[in-house]
């Protein structure tokens, strides 16, 4: 490839980029609106159509585009068609001029006159009704339909309405019938509800609150709408991050109802920094963070802007959302950690006095299960000794030694002890179990035996006598418990 051929190819290259740069970046054009002395700061990408321009002036000054009389267009502007880019505007800044067309004469003589200053509108639009436009018709007015501005008057909510989600159903459908179906999601419900749903869910969870407030009669909510609001990046970014919740100022019911709202949630400083807002400063945007001890108002974005500002605002509000968020994540953890730690005290806690109770109860049953056994112990005991002692004073006398026939029993205790008692041959045997039973050895528990023949006493009839029984004259008995 020859040297001229290379440098051509990287001379169109160099254009391709030059071109595509152009195209990206935004261009402010400064537009004097000639009859009312205003002046509007308008934000445009450079892969916008001069016609694009002409079209959003015309929702600014209701100045239809066959009406527009432009003066600051470059020479080379000449088709409207064209890309701000290739127009070769002034970069970033351009200022142009409008007015409106007063008649066909006046508006060819002006033309002929400043030809290499002033720019008209003819292309897309065609001439085959210039002459019934010239004095105000709109397009729709021509063809029996309604004109665009009586059909940008449908309000946007209904006035003192009772019911917050139906105002809003109406805002966002006319919202998507004026400026389309790519908008942000609105909240259908009361701000006290979309303020929960930003605010009240988990940290990692919890997003930034964005109230757009629109109001018909600002000059800048067309444009604002449809080519801020509604451009891809916002409503992207908006989804992701906000939640957004909407409102319409333009009635003076609803302007009312919404200062309250926000003084009830945000104060009276932000109400009153809303009231003060001139119509012409609307749209507004309201960036809403909510917090522990109080709502933060992080940023309030006025209609005047452009889509790359608007999306460094609420970048900005996203960047001051995310440190915050960080630091109450952290907090939380920290508190929720504390509050495990806590628990796990006072449940350690709760399960040592359980045991203690239980322990104690324990010890409770142990002792009155020991004392109802000391009571029958003692009953037992008392019943015995009444017994004994009954048993002691039924006893015949001890009979006296000349008393004839005498037995004498010698009963060997299990201590070791000897019980000695004289008596009579001819007594029952019961005789012997009473006396036995007085010295605490009753037969229920104990046997009494002889030692030889080996026989168990308590076996044989109680009325059989001793001599009968051959305990005569004198035997050696011994007591033994019963198993």
């Amino acid at each position: 490839m020859s040297t001229t051929k290379i440098k051509n190819t990287l001379q169109v290259e160099a254009l391709l980029t030059a071109l595509q740069e152009s195209l990206s970046q935004n261009y402010m054009l400064i537009i004097t609106h000639r009859e009312v002395q205003r002046e509007y700061n308008l934000h445009f990408s450079g892969s916008c159509t001069i016609q694009e321009v002409k079209r959003n002036v015309y929702d600014l000054t209701s100045i239809p585009v066959r009406h527009q009389l432009w003066e600051g267009w470059p020479p080379s502007a000449r088709v409207d068609s064209m890309m701000l880019a290739s127009s070769g505007l002034d970069y970033p800044c351009h200022r142009l001029t409008v007015s409106r067309k007063t008649s066909p004469v006046q508006t060819r003589e002006h033309s002929e006159e400043q030809c290499t200053d002033i720019h008209m509108i003819s292309d897309s639009d065609g001439d085959d009704f210039e002459d019934a436009t010239e004095f105000g018709v709109d397009d729709g007015e021509i063809f029996g339909m309604p004109s665009s501005s009586a059909l940008r008057k449908s309000p946007m909510m209904p006035e003192n309405t009772e019911n917050e989600a139906d105002a809003l159903l109406q805002f966002t459908a006319e919202f998507s019938s004026r400026y389309g179906d790519c908008h942000p999601v609105f909240y259908i419900g009361s701000l006290e509800a979309a303020f929960q749903e930003a605010s009240m869910a988990k940290q990692e969870s919890k997003k930034l609150l964005a109230i757009y407030l629109h109001h018909d009669e600002s000059v800048l909510t067309n444009v604002f709408c449809s080519q801020m609001l509604c451009a891809e990046s916002i409503v992207s970014y908006l989804s992701q991050n906000f939640i957004t919740w909407a409102w319409d100022m333009t009635k003076e019911a609803n302007r009312a109802r919404f200062l309250t709202f926000c003084t009830r949630h945000f104060g009276s400083v932000v109400a009153q920094t809303v009231r003060t807002q001139k119509t012409d400063q609307f749209p507004l945007f309201l960036i809403i963070m909510g917090k522990r001890s109080s709502n933060e108002v992080l940023n309030v974005i006025q209609g005047n802007t452009s889509v790359d500002e608007l999306m460094m605002r609420l970048i900005s509000a996203m960047e001051i959302f995310s440190a915050q968020q960080q630091e109450d994540i952290k907090d939380e953890d920290e508190r929720e950690a504390r509050e495990n730690v806590k628990r796990e005290q006072d449940e350690a806690y709760r399960l040592s006095l359980e045991a203690d109770r239980a322990k104690r109860e324990a010890q409770e049953r142990e002792m009155a299960e020991q004392y109802r056994l000391e009571q029958i112990r003692k009953e037992q005991e008392e019943e015995r000794e009444a017994i004994r002692l009954s048993l002691e004073q039924s006893l015949p006398p001890e009979p006296l030694e000349d008393n004839e026939p005498l037995s004498k029993l010698r009963i060997r205790t299990p201590s070791g002890e000897f019980l000695e008692r004289r008596f009579l041959g001819s007594s029952p045997l019961q005789v012997v179990f009473d006396f036995v039973a007085s010295k605490g050895f009753p037969c229920q528990e104990y046997k009494i035996l002889s030692t030889f023949p080996r026989r168990d006493i308590t076996q044989f009839e109680p009325n059989r006598s001793l001599l009968e029984l051959k305990l005569y004259p004198q035997e050696t008995l011994f007591l033994e418990a019963k198993e």
